[in-house]
Order: structure tokens, then sequence, then C-alpha cells
């Protein structure tokens, strides 16, 4: 633990309108396709998740590398299985199939699985560090997701940004979007729902979000944080969330001014 206070970097629009490179000195835990700002941001983040199975099978690779190569201090991942009648095969490249993901970094110190068959809310989340397993209730959402390794890592102050759970759905976006089996792909780096249209771009498989239940996530975590955990304090710093009815808002600048 670096810092006092942790941020969560969601990969929402909003990002790009706060100057991210100024939480480089900050433990920060980012997710999924995050990974493509990382050069430009000037920095790792400090934690990675990922925990869609959907988006694992198309960036397995990628994490395999973030961990071979980045200066990310853990891992916080699904084993995610696979086979060859996935569509994500395609993505596969010189005979590489692998069946069950991440299984194979048991002796890597940097990467903790979920125990996916527990049912721990956030008051009694915790990690096994003998046999780095996390032992958390799964919830279908990465940011809050984060917030709960956050607290299990004794964290008393996590702001989030880039948590903005509002999705726009229009024709011109759409048109590049087809839908296979329980996924969805793009034919085009047009997406407007995070803060690079390359996070979901060409050739990019995709589950779809849901709104709601992402926002009911949140408000069920809130209650219960208000509730169990009162000495944790968590702060919206995404203008315009759909998050601030359940978590104080602090304009970005002015959140770091207080910790200056």
């Amino acid at each position: 633990m670096k810092t006092k206070t942790a941020f969560v970097i969601g990969s929402g629009p909003s990002l790009n309108d706060i100057d991210i490179t100024k939480l480089k000195d900050y433990d920060t835990i980012c997710f999924n396709r995050s990974y493509i700002a990382y050069k430009d941001w000037g920095f790792d983040p400090t934690y990675y998740l990922a925990i869609d199975s959907n988006d694992i099978r198309a960036m397995y690779k990628d994490i395999y590398n973030l961990i071979e190569n980045s200066n990310i201090q853990k891992f916080f991942l699904i084993s995610c299985r696979d086979n060859d009648k996935h569509p994500s095969s395609e993505h596969y490249q010189d005979g590489d199939h692998r069946t069950e993901f991440f299984t194979d970094l048991k002796e890597n110190k940097k990467v903790y699985l979920f125990n996916e068959q527990c049912v721990y809310d956030i008051p009694a989340a915790n990690i096994d560090e003998d046999t780095q397993t996390i032992h958390a209730k799964m919830l279908p959402n990465a940011g809050f997701m984060g917030i709960v390794m956050l607290k299990i890592l004794g964290y008393k102050e996590i702001a989030f940004v880039g948590c903005d759970a509002r999705y726009k759905d229009d024709s011109e976006s759409n048109k590049y979007i087809s839908k296979i089996g329980k996924e969805y792909v793009s034919s085009e780096d047009y997406d407007i729902n995070h803060f690079s249209h390359k996070y979901f771009g060409n050739n990019m498989r995709f589950g779809a979000p849901n709104e709601k239940e992402i926002i009911r996530i949140w408000k069920t975590g809130a209650q219960s944080i208000n509730e169990y955990i009162p000495d944790l304090k968590i702060y919206s710093c995404t203008k315009d969330s759909n998050h601030n009815d359940d978590f104080k808002y602090i304009e970005f600048e002015e959140f770091l001014k207080g910790k200056r």
C-alpha cells in the first residue's frame, strides 16, 4: 500500500475530462482493456481486475503480457474456460488453444483468482494469501468489484473516476455491432461508451452492459458499506455519474487538493 487513498479508474467517456496523469503517484485499480491507455497515461495502475469471461476470452493474450511485462503489482482474475467451439477461438494465434486461463499461474505471486462459489458480501470479503484466492461474492461489474478489492486490501478512503454508468445506444454505433451468441462483436473502432473508440473496437467481442443492473449493484453495495463498514469512505469524482446519488460527489481537482 503506497497511499492512504486509492482510486478506482473506470473506463467511461468522462475519463477524458480529467487529467489522469495526476494519479500517477496514487494507488489505483483498473479493468479490462484500460491497458490500451497506460502508455499515454505515463503509468501502470497498482492493481488490475478482469472478471468478465466474454472479455477475458478476447483479451487473455494481453493479460498474460501485462502479468509478465507491466509494473502492476497484483492481478485479480477469474479462471475462465474456453474451447474450440467458442467464437473467441478465432482470436487464438500460433495454435495456442488454452482450455482454462490463468490456472497455469498459480505459482505467480502477483496473480489472485476468485473463488467463484463464494457468497461473502463486501463486509466479510477477504483474501487467502497462502492460496492466493479471493473470497468475495462475484458481482457482474468490474468497477464495484474494484471497490471490494481495495476494501480487502485495507484502504479506508476510495475515490472513483470514469465510472459513468451511462450507456449510449445510437444508430451510428449500432451499425458497426453484430450479435454472435451471447456476445457482441464490433467491425469498427467506434466505441462510444468508453474513453477510447478502440476500447471495444474493431474485431473485439464483448458482453452488452446492463445499466440498470450496474446501478442496482452499486446502490446495494453503498447501503451495505454504510451499514456495516461506516469507516470506509468512498467518494465519486465522476461528474454526472449515475452513482452520485449513492456516493458523495467531489470534483476531481478539489478532491486532490485535499490530499496535498
